[in-house]
């Protein structure tokens, strides 16, 4: 018998109600991953098409952009420094990438099919790997070698992550089973048959004491390693739960689902704490920041969104099944069979606005109104979803990466934000840079964000031309080419008399 009981740990400030600070976007394809590196000043994230991205919370600061992976990338970890990233692909590969605006990077082969997710261990001396070849692999960080395999699943391995001192690991997937493994005898410790759907993700507690999973249910379950039993269920999520990540402390964890939803919940009471709209389009990744001072999410839309859990005030009071501040969540019993489902939250079209300040890390410049439409990634915006102009402007407008000089990318910006070639960054990618947020009077904002939109016209008019002379180019060649004098045809001159008594003779015999 499974009992739903409260998870008890360290007393911890605990999160605030998520609203919605930053934006990056420059990804062209589901972002599968998002991370906030330690020192929190920059998110890595991956993508579907093929990218890892680092992003900067200051603003001056250009984003990195790492091509090298031949397919698809579904999972990117940082190691506890931050300086070295490791990225997960379809192409069979692990990548390690140096966290620099070269982005030097080394490729590990290391499974016979695409390789879904990636984690270090916390000391860094350890990579665990899991792949649709059906294994768990791990490997030395330092030399790239082998040092063992965990076979015993049935079917393709979505997720696998280290225990806090790596004495143990997790592993999830297709065939609708977690498995907890010996890190140390590479044996099987347990097999948790509680999911009636494929395993989206595992992750461990902070302590080491409780494992998690969420599945494509929309389930969130919890279990006690020493005695190896279910503790808390949460049918969290209308449709698949994507993403699940611990808070530090251990009492809270966020989670997404196909339902739009990013999710705080509340461990110690068993209920839903927080429900933040924000997303458009399914969100497909979460993870809270090394301090529990905010957290990011992506999703199908290509948008890397970075929230602040920080503040007081009458907003951040828990919500309940209908969404409203105050009003009591019922806790999900964990019966055998399952447990009804967490009623869906009403949510907002546009994304929470907020008068609080985040801390340093997660403040900084951004561009007022709607996102450019340049090519090129975008650093940061305020909220894409609120729907009122805004009276302040926080910087300059950008304009697409080509028609930008490097003069322009201000004092202290790395003029280099990836090396050519495909081991390295992309070339002649230059993304745009976001000023200081400032306050200015309404007028002088109505003023620079009209010569803002001028801008904008003036690029798209600039590329229009590119397009039309290219056109031209093509259309000279062609015309050149058929201007040129045709080969001599003597040769030539009896060859449809010949086809023509061929074709006689071929019908005489056939008669």
């Amino acid at each position: 018998m499974v009992a739903d009981q409260p998870l008890r740990s360290a007393a911890v400030p605990g999160p605030r109600r998520p609203q919605l600070e930053r934006a990056f976007r420059g990804h062209r394809g589901t972002v599968t991953s998002a991370v906030v590196l330690p020192g929190e000043e920059q998110v890595v994230s991956s993508s579907l098409d093929g990218c890892v991205f680092v992003w900067h919370f200051k603003p001056q600061l250009r984003p990195y952009r790492f091509v090298g992976h031949k397919g698809e990338v579904y999972d990117v970890a940082a190691s506890s420094s931050g300086r070295l990233l490791a990225s997960a692909s379809a192409d069979r590969t692990v990548r390690l990438w140096g966290n620099t605006p070269q982005g030097e990077s080394r490729a590990l082969k290391v499974h016979t099919a695409p390789v879904r997710s990636v984690c270090f261990s916390r000391d860094d001396s350890l990579l665990l790997t899991a792949s649709d070849d059906k294994t768990v692999k791990m490997w030395c960080v330092g030399s790239h070698k082998f040092r063992g395999s965990f076979t015993g699943h049935t079917h393709w391995v979505y997720s696998a992550a280290f225990c806090g001192n790596a004495d143990l690991a997790a592993s999830g997937g297709e065939d609708k089973v977690v498995r907890v493994w010996d890190v140390e005898k590479r044996a099987l410790v347990v097999d948790l048959h509680d999911f009636d759907q494929p395993v989206s993700k595992v992750r461990f507690h902070p302590d080491g004491s409780c494992l998690a999973a969420c599945g494509r249910d929309g389930s969130i379950k919890l279990w006690d390693l020493r005695s190896r039993r279910l503790l808390q269920h949460y049918g969290a999520h209308k449709g698949a739960a994507t993403c699940i990540d611990f808070y530090p402390g251990g009492d809270y964890m966020c989670s997404t689902g196909e339902d739009l939803a990013l999710k705080v919940w509340d461990l110690r009471e068993g209920r839903l704490l927080f429900d933040a709209p924000g997303h458009q389009d399914t969100p497909t990744s979460c993870a809270f920041a090394p301090s529990g001072g905010g957290l990011v999410s992506g999703g199908a839309g290509g948008l890397v969104l970075a929230w602040s859990c920080v503040g007081a005030g009458d907003e951040d009071r828990p919500c309940g099944a209908s969404g409203s501040p105050g009003a009591p969540a019922a806790p999900q019993p964990a019966a055998g069979g399952g447990a009804q489902r967490q009623p869906r939250q009403q949510r907002a079209t546009s994304a929470p606005t907020s008068g609080r300040r985040p801390p340093a890390a997660w403040r900084g410049g951004a561009v007022a109104g709607r996102p450019p439409e340049a090519d090129g990634p975008v650093t940061c915006w305020p909220n894409p979803f609120r729907a009122e102009r805004p009276t302040w402007l926080a910087g300059a407008a950008e304009a697409p990466p080509q028609h930008r000089g490097p003069a322009e990318a201000g004092p202290g910006a790395p003029q280099d934000v990836a090396a050519t070639g495909a081991e390295h960054g992309a070339p002649g990618c230059a993304p745009p840079v976001s000023l200081p947020m400032q306050e200015l009077p309404e007028a002088l904002a109505g003023t620079l964000q009209s010569m803002h939109d001028h801008m904008e016209i003036m690029a798209k008019t600039i590329q229009l031309l590119e397009r039309r002379l290219a056109m031209t180019e093509g259309q000279l060649t062609e015309l050149r080419l058929a201007l040129l004098p045709a080969p001599p045809a003597a040769g030539l001159a009896g060859a449809p008399a010949a086809a023509q008594a061929t074709g006689v003779q071929i019908t005489e015999e056939l008669r």
